[in-house]
């Protein structure tokens, strides 16, 4: 059984379709697909810019949706934004098949390029990620939780305040402010190990 979804979680609806699909409701999975398949087109065709491979994509969504609508939770996302979250994870994954195969089959000297990244560079973002997590390890924790919400999981800034249960221009200033925080504390970091490898 499906635990009950506050109202004002689901002004359009679209959370009680998502339970109703968990529990294998046909009808339910048609009326979310017809209420949704623009938007999550939209999204995927942004990233691809092929019609033809975005529509692909968003068959390739909603097979996923169905299999997968039990795990979607309400207090951490709108459904519209789990969906598109699940559009775009898709279409950077076909982004990156594609390049790969260009890697592949494509002219040497692309591999030789790819392959062969130049060494100072590596060095130089294998150091500024360090350092990045170096700066967020240190933060305060809900400032760290709120920063990767934000970026890693790719929550939306309005799907953050209805699991904060705050204003999303709250959310909006909470995260500016972090991230002003997090980047002067890479600045300390960065002139820390300049420093220590002049010494």
């Amino acid at each position: 059984m499906q635990p009950a979804i506050h109202a004002n979680r689901d002004k359009d609806g679209l959370a009680t379709l998502l339970a109703e699909v968990a529990s294998g409701d046909k009808s339910a999975f048609a009326k979310l697909y017809g209420l949704t398949s623009r938007k999550l087109f939209g999204v995927a065709l942004r990233i691809l810019r092929d019609r033809s491979a975005a529509e692909d994509i968003v068959q390739e969504v909603y097979l996923r949706i169905w299999r997968n609508a039990a795990s979607f939770d309400v207090n951490l996302a709108s459904p519209i934004a789990w969906m598109a979250s699940i559009v775009r994870h898709c279409a950077i994954d076909t982004l990156r098949k594609q390049k790969l195969e260009t890697l592949e089959f494509g002219d040497e000297s692309a591999r030789v390029d790819a392959c062969e990244p130049d060494p100072a560079e590596e060095i130089d973002i294998a150091q500024r990620r360090a350092i990045a997590f170096a700066a967020i390890r240190r933060m305060d924790p809900a400032k760290r939780k709120l920063i990767l919400l934000a970026y890693v999981r790719e929550q939306s800034r309005d799907s953050l305040a209805k699991a904060y249960g705050v204003p999303t221009g709250t959310i909006k200033t909470n995260l500016r402010r972090s991230l002003i925080e997090l980047r002067q504390s890479m600045q300390q970091e960065e002139a820390q190990s300049r420093a220590s490898r002049a010494a």
